[in-house]
Formats: C-alpha cells, structure tokens, sequence
C-alpha cells in the first residue's frame, strides 16, 4: 500500500524513495519539485530526496540531513547534587559520584542513530537521542539522557557520502535542436542543455572541500554514455582508467567526448550503471538516468533466436550485438529488458528524467515500474530552475531550537543520593562530536538546567525559550536511581522473574545489564502503553536569512531496565538466663522487628519460632530469613505480654549485634536522640542481626537496728542465707566481713549475684548487748524476683527491710560471770531498804534525845 499522493507525485513505499511526478505545466512542477524536495530531502537515506533534472536531484540526496549521535568521547560539567535524607554512611561525596559519572558513554548503537528528515515540509526529523543506564555495582544506577544537535548544512558537509551514477544517453535525438533564432538557426540542442546542467551540479557536487574529505565521506561520480551499445567513461586525469572520480572538472571533461549519434538502448546504459562499484562500505548509490527518448535497442535477446535474416529483431546484432530494430519497440521487448535491469540495482537509488516531451509518458511509466523517481527535464527552464532549487537546498540551515526533555521515574525505580538515601543526584554535562567538554563554552550547554521534582519524580532538562542546539554537540542530563521498594516486592512475590524487557541500544559504554535483559523499566509508562520518557523540539529552517520556526514535535526514547539485588535480613533473640533459674524467659516471649519508611515497610513485630538452640544458659530462636529491599532498618524488640511472662524488667534492654554472611560484623548505629538502633541494609547483602537479653543478678540489702531506735544502726550482726536453688550453698554473712557486699556503714548489709528465687536469711549472732533472735523471729524470708526489686547499677535489689534487736533482760545471766540487771537491782533493793531504816533510826534517835 502506498501513502497520499503528494502534490502529484506517488510514493510507494518500496521505491526506496523514488517519485514519481507528472508532466504538467512548468510553474506547477516547479511547486511541485519544490514541496517534494523539501519533503524528501532530509529523509535520510532510506528515503528519496528529489532530483530536479539529471543531475540537479543529486545534490539533495547527498544533502540528505543526518546527525549521528557519536558515541564516544568525553563529557563536561560536573552535576549538581540535591539531597533530602541520606543514610549515616557515607562511602562517596555527592561531588566524587558525579565526577565519576562525567565519563559515563553510551554503548556503541547497533542501528544508525541519526537524525533524518521527516514526512513534513522540514529538513531534520527528531534529533539524535539516546537512553542509556550503567550499573554502579551497588545497587544504583547512573540513568542517562542525551540529546545531540544537528543542522542541515554540518550534516551535508560531515556525514553523507554518495555515489552518484550520471547514465547519459547520447542516441541521434540527442543533437535535435530545441530553440532557433528569428532566421531559422539552431540556438539551443538538446545535448547542451543536459550536459550544461549536469556540468553545474557536478560543480556543486564535487567540489574542493569535497575532495579534501576522507575518502568514506566523499561524493564520488562516475559516468555511462549510452546509445545503441553503453561505455563507462574514463574519469583518470592522466593515465591508467578511472571510472570514479571527485574532479567536476573530470566529469564536464568526459562530455566532450561523447557524440549524440546511434539508437537507445536503456537496458545497455543502466547495465553499466549497475556494475560500478567505488567498494566504500556503507554508501549510498544514486544512479541518475537521462534520455530523450524511448527504447529502441535491448541487449537481452527476451527469446529472439539471432542472427535471424527474416526477424528484424536482429538487424543490429551481428554489427553491434544487440537486439532490436532501432526505431520501434512494438513487442515491448526493449522496454521489459531494461526493467529487469533497473530492477537489479541493489538498492540503488534510480532517477529517471526525461529531456524529450516524446518520451515522457514512457519514461514516466518506467520510473513507476521500477519504484524510480521521474522528472520532465524537458526544456531549459525547467532544469535550470530545479537547479536553483537544489541550490536552495543546500544552502538551507536546518536546527533544533526550544528542546526539552522530560522523564518520570516508573514505580519501579526512585532517585537516590550518594548515601543511598531518599534525597537525589543530577548531573549534566556536554560535550562534541570529538568528545571535547564544551559543557562551560557552549552557549546552550551553559544555559541548560537539570530538574528533579521528587513529589513528581519527573526528570527535566530545560534550556531557555530560543535556544538552539548547537550542532554536534550533545547535552546530557543524569540522575542516579535505584530500585524501589515496589520493585524488591514484585520481584520476591514473582519467584525473582521482571516484567519487562529492557530496549536495544539502552546500555551505557561496557554496560550490559540493560540492552534485551530482563528487569523493570526505569521510566513510567503512559496511559498508551508508550514511554513517558519524551524529547520535544521544534525545527527553526533559515532560508535567504529568514527564518521558519515548525511546530512542537516530539519523539520517545527507548527504555532501559534495571535490575533487584535482593538482600535478606535474619532476626534473631538470645536470651541470657544465667541469674534468671527457673523463672528465665524463652525467646518467644518478645517480638522482633526491622522497618523503614517511618515502619510502612520490612519486617513486622515477629516472634522468634522453628528450633530454639541453647548454650549454656543461652537460648536463641530466630525470625526466618526475610527478602527485604536496600534501605535503613530500625531494628527493635518487644516484651510480648500475651505470652503471660512476668518478670520482662528483670532483663536488660537488648544491645543489637549484625553480621553478614561471613561472619563479619556490620554497623550498628544509634541516633543520639531517640537511641534507635539502625543497620544499613545494602544491595546483595545477607545479614543476621541478633539482640541478646540477659537476666539481672539479684541482690538484697537490709539494716540492722535497734528496736527502741530504729535510726540507730548496729554492728556485728552475723547471718545466713540459704536457698532450695540450684547451684546454690549457703552464704555465712558478716557485718562489713564475709559476703557483705554493702558499702562500709556499719549495719547495712547485702549480698549479690543472686540467682532469682526464694531465699531464707537467718540471724545468728546479735550486735553486742542485743538478743539474738531465736525460732522464727530468726529467719526471713526474702523472694529474689525481679518484680520486688528495684534495678540499681546492672542488677535488681531486695530491699528486705530493717531488722530490729532488742537489749539483753535484766534477768538474763551474765555470759561471764559479771553482775546481770539483776543483781544490780536486788542490790539496790536491799541498800534502798537499809536506807530507809538508818533513816527511821535517826528519826527516834533524835526524838529521845529532845525527851532528855
């Protein structure tokens, strides 16, 4: 199926861009050589570019505008780092990760990458642009955006070869005049017009700066002149044949010696045409064919049997070894042959342009049988204003203007900074077609912007209304990503399969992670189904120094992928039971967990199950190992009350330990604020973290007092503590001597590392001068258990009390033989009484005494 017809003209799509035009009035095959030219003239070479008489549409396919995106060299500017949260361990600066991503190249392109032109009225289609990603190793990702600018003029002169074919015919016709003066001369031959044509574009063509070039860049040509039989010419300047050549002068030189005589044989001069070869790889061949006239001669037999004197098919072949009558072509046989000839190019582009009115229908409808292009060269004018035209093609300065590139990160994908943390990273920078840092001479480079909006997570690069890109110079924005939590998710709960395929040609320079690997896209995807990822432009064409600034276009870019290096992270509780006994707790009795995001994301309050391992004292029982996605994990515990243990506060709060997979010991850090404890879980990583809680000794403390003043503290008491514990002997207790671990005051007491449990302390020896107690008024019982005591400096305290002690009774023997209170008060006793009666004798005494 063909598309539209344009202005007269149909293209169909296996003509390798030929078309064909019509052969109305001179005004509107101007219009119409001119829409066409510029509609096909920047179609890069897969497409057709007009050819305007013979040799006119040469210039506008060698003209064709390409911009290839060169993919090596070196870049410029360091970027620009902003950061929100970051993690607590720095490995590179901002600045260090952007310097490193300044040598960041995309992979060379396996398809040509250039700018062309488009189906429009414009010269450039989209400009070169690339996508491309480079694994860091560590779980980031530098993702790269590039745009390179291009002009119609630097791409003529850069990047477009050719090899141009000038197939000349030069049968009798030729000669025939075309225009007289008022006396019946011969002012103007058909053979001049078509030469002088073909001698000014070859001058276009091939000019000195064309010639200076590298010979894979250079327009070559070569002549045929063909008539009943076909030569190529030689081209050489001295000696030895050459049937290519870069000299115009060469190329007008030839005309001179040919002479307008014989039939046409089409089939003959395209056959020559077709064996040329300049055997440059990768250039385009345009095979450029004039003639005045219809076939007349063939070199294919098409089944006629030679030499035949009855057929006149044959009347030329014994002298010149052709077939045909070389007058007519009633069987169509001379036409066919030279269809099957054309039809053999090999791709070649075939231009077909009549210089006779006569031959036009049928010169025209070759061109249509061969997927050629035709053109009616039929007089002066119109060849020489189709080589104004192609004049004007050439001069036309074609170059993108107000380009913006944006792109918005897929679910999968989230920008990062140096530390790995939610803040994120851009970097831009620019450089030549030689890979020179043009990043701070530029203009545009220095007015270009690279923007992040982390609400939106749509990446930019902004240059200001009016710029134009400079040509061959590439501008790149990048921003380090890496995978989101979504993408960990996905990836775990899909048994590690991706969902997409990464596009050809999306890897950076010795990166290969991304170009038809598996893994998630880094850019969104539009409500289409496209890309979001997306290049707008406009083309600003300047002709005779006016300017026409196109309309908004756009174009996609590919889309690579990036990949999940999914860590695991085990939790493990240790439960430390040496003081604890039999009321130890089991690592059950708490909830482990890691979290991140504010605890919206990693492992929920968990308990410990599967085997319970046991040393010593020691027991352990881990969460099973969880997938988790990089990030900062707070890592916490929690008592587990519905497990109905008691005695939580006689342990103490866990210190957590990690390690990785060979055993060596991963950071552990604290905020000084909250004491949160945090480990980094980075991309790849196996880690086991483990928080141990062990059981606080017990301890208990008591005075000892005396009864009647209880402030009053006494020394020299004596004591035991037993225990039905295990492990446990009984304690002898001295005041501030054996086993008394209080401080040195007198009367106070205690006894640590204590095992939890019920204890008995006994008085055995009184301070001096107090009783010691006897029977059950001896013995205390004290429960060592967490929840009686106090937490005191890594342990848990009793505080039994004050013991009181009464004074030994006055009724009570003397331990040595001494008076007792007794006695003291029997003897005063009786001095009272003796007292008394001295005092009643001296009463009477005294009163016989007045009686005297």
């Amino acid at each position: 199926m063909g598309v539209p017809w344009l202005m007269g003209a149909w293209v169909h799509p296996s003509a390798a861009g030929c078309v064909v035009f019509d052969g109305e009035e001179r005004n509107k095959d101007m219009g119409r050589i001119r829409e066409l030219l510029a509609r096909i003239a920047g179609a890069g070479l897969n497409k057709a570019m007009a050819l305007v008489a013979a040799l006119a549409m040469v210039v506008s396919v060698v003209g064709v505008g390409t911009a290839v995106a060169e993919e090596s060299s070196s870049s410029g500017q360091s970027g620009t780092a902003q950061t929100a949260e970051t993690n607590d361990e720095t490995t590179k600066t901002d600045e260090e990760l952007a310097a490193e991503a300044d040598d960041i190249r995309p992979a060379e392109s396996t398809d040509d990458g250039v700018a062309a032109a488009s189906d429009d009225d414009v010269d450039l289609e989209a400009p070169a642009h690339r996508k491309y990603i480079k694994d860091n190793g560590d779980g980031t990702y530098w993702l790269s955006l590039d745009v390179t600018g291009a002009s119609r003029a630097s791409t003529e002169q850069n990047y477009q070869a050719a090899d141009v074919v000038l197939v000349m015919d030069t049968s009798g016709s030729m000669n025939d005049c075309v225009a007289y003066d008022r006396r019946g001369n011969c002012t103007q031959r058909r053979w001049g017009i078509a030469t002088s044509a073909a001698s000014a574009l070859a001058n276009q063509l091939l000019t000195d700066a064309n010639a200076a070039l590298p010979t894979n860049q250079q327009v070559q040509m070569a002549v045929v002149d063909f008539d009943t039989t076909s030569k190529v010419m030689d081209l050489s300047s001295r000696w030895g044949a050459q049937s290519w050549t870069t000299s115009a002068s060469a190329v007008t030189s030839s005309f001179d010696d040919m002479s307008a005589s014989g039939g046409t044989n089409w089939e003959a001069g395209l056959s020559d045409a077709n064996s040329l070869n300049s055997s440059r790889a990768g250039v385009k061949k345009y095979i450029i064919f004039l003639s005045d006239g219809s076939p007349t001669f063939r070199n294919s037999s098409m089944g006629v049997r030679c030499p035949n004197g009855w057929n006149s098919e044959c009347n030329y072949y014994g002298s010149d070894g052709v077939y045909g009558t070389g007058s007519s072509d009633d069987s169509g046989y001379n036409y066919n042959a030279a269809v099957n000839e054309a039809n053999s190019r090999n791709g070649a582009e075939l231009y077909v342009v009549s210089t006779g009115s006569g031959a036009n229908d049928d010169m025209s409808r070759f061109a249509n049988d061969v997927n050629g292009t035709f053109f009616d060269g039929t007089d002066e004018e119109k060849l020489t204003a189709a080589f104004d035209s192609i004049i004007e093609e050439i001069t036309r300065q074609s170059t993108y203007r107000d380009v913006l590139v944006k792109d918005t990160l897929s679910q999968y994908a989230v920008a990062t900074d140096s530390q790995g943390g939610t803040g994120y990273l851009v970097e831009s920078s620019a450089y030549d077609a030689d890979g020179g840092d043009v990043s701070q001479t530029d203009p545009a480079a220095r007015s270009m912007s690279v923007e992040y909006n982390q609400e939106t997570k749509e990446l930019s690069m902004v240059f200001p209304e009016g710029t134009t890109l400079s040509p061959n110079v590439t501008y790149v924005a990048r921003i380090l990503i890496k995978p989101s939590d979504d993408a960990y998710d996905y990836f775990i709960a899909n048994s590690g399969s991706y969902p997409n395929t990464g596009d050809a040609n999306t890897d950076a320079e010795g990166n290969t992670t991304s170009s038809n690997q598996a893994g998630f896209y880094a850019n969104a995807t539009n409500g289409n189904g496209d890309t979001s990822a997306t290049v707008y432009y406009k083309v600003v064409t300047t002709v005779d120094g006016e300017e026409h600034v196109g309309e908004e276009q756009s174009a996609l870019y590919d889309r690579p992928v990036i990949q999940v290096k999914v860590p695991s992270l085990t939790l493990s509780k240790s439960v430390d039971s040496t003081y604890a006994g039999d009321y130890g707790a089991q690592p059950a009795n708490w909830t482990l967990s890691a979290l991140k995001n504010s605890g919206a994301y990693g492992i929920n309050p968990t308990t410990p199950s599967g085997d319970v391992s046991t040393d010593g004292f020691v027991s352990t029982q881990s969460v099973s190992k969880t997938l988790l996605a990089p990030g900062i994990y707070t890592l916490s515990e929690a008592e587990d009350e519905s497990t109905g243990y008691q005695y939580f506060n006689g342990y103490t709060a866990g210190r957590w330990k990690c390690v990785d997979a060979d055993g060596d010991t991963v950071t552990v850090s604290t905020s000084g604020s909250s004491g949160a404890q945090t480990v980094n879980l980075k991309s790849g990583d196996d880690v086991t973290c483990t928080v141990t809680n062990t059981a606080l000794p017990g301890a208990i403390f008591w005075k000892k007092v005396d009864q009647r003043d209880q402030t009053k503290l006494l020394e020299g008491s004596q004591w035991t503590l037993s225990g039905d514990i295990e492990g446990f002997e009984e304690l002898n207790i001295v005041d501030d001597g054996e086993n008394d671990q209080s401080s040195d005051t007198a009367g106070e007491l205690s006894v640590d590392g204590l095992v939890w449990g019920e204890y008995t302390l006994t008085e055995t020896k009184a301070p001096t001068g107090y009783r010691t107690p006897t029977g059950d008024d001896a013995e205390h019982a004290v429960s060592v258990l967490p929840s009686n005591g106090i937490e005191d400096d890594g342990r848990f305290v009793i505080d039994v009390g004050s013991i009181v002690n009464k004074r030994t009774e006055v009724s009570s023997l003397p331990l040595t033989g001494g008076m007792s209170e007794r006695d003291w008060l029997i003897g005063g006793a009786g001095l009272g009484m003796l007292a008394l009666l001295l005092i009643g004798g001296v009463g009477i005494w005294r009163g016989r005494q007045r009686l005297l």
